[in-house]
């Protein structure tokens, strides 16, 4: 049983371009697809990470109390004349302090 294998090479290295404008026009085709494709990539990766991060806000619930889209482990009404010292002051008179992680 004989095997034949076939090897075809063709040699390149020594031809001049026939067209050296449309060469130029080639090359900086190519340079402005690749620069347009990085843009590209990068709005696309800008706007995956902003949609990621506003899911993940929306996933994570407080299981306490929310003022400014803040999690607070406390609420107090202070009413509308008194301080609140230990936190933060809502404008409906609520006073929210220890802030959770």
């Amino acid at each position: 049983m004989a095997v034949y294998v076939c090897v075809c090479v063709a040699v390149a290295c020594c031809t001049t371009v026939s067209d050296p404008a449309s060469a130029r026009s080639l090359g900086s085709a190519s340079i402005g697809l690749s620069v347009t494709g990085i843009i590209i990539t990068v709005v696309v990766a800008v706007i995956l990470v902003a949609i990621y991060f506003t899911l993940l806000n929306n996933v994570v619930s407080c299981a306490y109390y929310t003022y400014n889209r803040i999690c607070y482990r406390n609420r107090d009404y202070v009413g509308r004349y008194r301080s609140c010292a230990i936190g933060v002051k809502s404008s409906d008179g609520y006073c929210y302090w220890k802030v959770l992680a």
